[in-house]
């Protein structure tokens, strides 16, 4: 527990004081008299239990209202920070593929869906897709259900434009408070837009680590369209560039790795969510304090009164 004034604890030392009075309270001398034994049992018969308790809870009261006065910072419940995770997918043409089953895209909406069941209730996602540009699809929200509908309706555009999705993805972040983690999905390399790593350098700047994340089998893959021709299908290699996602994961301190198949992809996804820790804010609770030393404070009052008089 964090004091923004631990000066104030210094009064724990009156506490202490009035305590050890309490405790042994005034001494009397001893007057002699014949019955003073028997009068001595009957006073003991005649106290009642638990007599300690309103000082007790006096002293406590005092205390709780020292700790107070000293402005601790206490990690509330639901006291949750801004932090938010992007999920950023590349829906270029290519991702029609299928060597990830049923296909590359269709694989990194079973991911997404995994991360949303698994990354914690109070976390805010948002989902960006970009293939020659980049469109935010959702800011950062907490309806899973609506991230959920917004999956299925995934559209294939035309090129890949890579640092298009993470500036995108970061404006999102900046909207949100400027704390985030963007998780990146793609499977070939930068075709147009602004470059990559200098994306990636303006999230290191934000403190925004990237995940980067290719999907796909190294090697000749059948491709949905002839990329000369620009129709039929055409067996082409869609490689990942490895070289790339490496900068961008090492740049923004995040990580970078290739998946090869859907249940692998799946369960990084689950394992990325499992990693977004909520930042939680340390609250102020002198309020939360003096409230709770005023009632006992009270309440000692009322015992004394009432239950124990003199």
């Amino acid at each position: 527990m964090k004091l923004l004034a631990p000066e104030a604890l210094s009064l724990l030392l009156l506490v202490g004081f009035l305590a050890l009075a309490l405790w042994k309270g005034p001494k009397k001398a001893p007057l002699p008299h014949p019955l003073a034994r028997l009068l001595k049992e009957a006073a003991q018969e005649g106290k009642k239990p638990l007599r300690w308790l309103p000082q007790a809870l006096f002293l406590l009261a005092l205390f709780l209202l020292v700790l107070g006065a000293a402005r601790p910072l206490l990690p509330l419940p639901g006291a949750v920070g801004d932090r938010v995770a992007i999920l950023v997918i590349d829906v270029s043409r290519s991702m029609m593929a299928p060597d990830l089953k049923p296909n590359r895209l269709e694989a990194a909406k079973e991911a997404a869906r995994a991360f949303l069941e698994e990354a914690p209730k109070g976390l805010r996602v948002g989902l960006v897709i970009f293939s020659g540009s980049a469109q935010t699809v959702h800011p950062p929200i907490l309806d899973r259900k609506r991230l959920r509908a917004s999956l299925e309706s995934l559209e294939f555009g035309r090129s890949t434009a890579i640092g298009e999705g993470i500036l995108e993805a970061l404006r999102g972040i900046e909207a949100a408070g400027g704390k985030g983690v963007i998780v990146l999905l793609t499977d070939g390399r930068n075709r147009t837009g602004v470059d990559p790593l200098e994306a990636a350098g303006e999230a290191a700047r934000m403190g925004v680590p990237i995940h980067a994340i290719g999907v796909g089998v190294p090697g000749w893959t059948p491709s949905p369209e002839d990329p000369v021709m620009g129709f039929g299908f055409f067996a082409g290699a869609f490689e990942v560039d490895e070289e790339l996602l490496w900068a961008i994961g090492e740049l923004t301190g995040g990580s970078h790795h290739l998946v090869t198949s859907t249940e692998a992809l799946k369960a990084l996804y689950r394992k990325l969510a499992a990693e977004m820790k909520l930042e939680v804010v340390r609250v102020e609770a002198t309020g939360l304090f003096g409230l709770l030393g005023g009632f006992l404070a009270l309440l000692s009052l009322g015992l004394r009164r009432f239950l124990f008089p003199l």
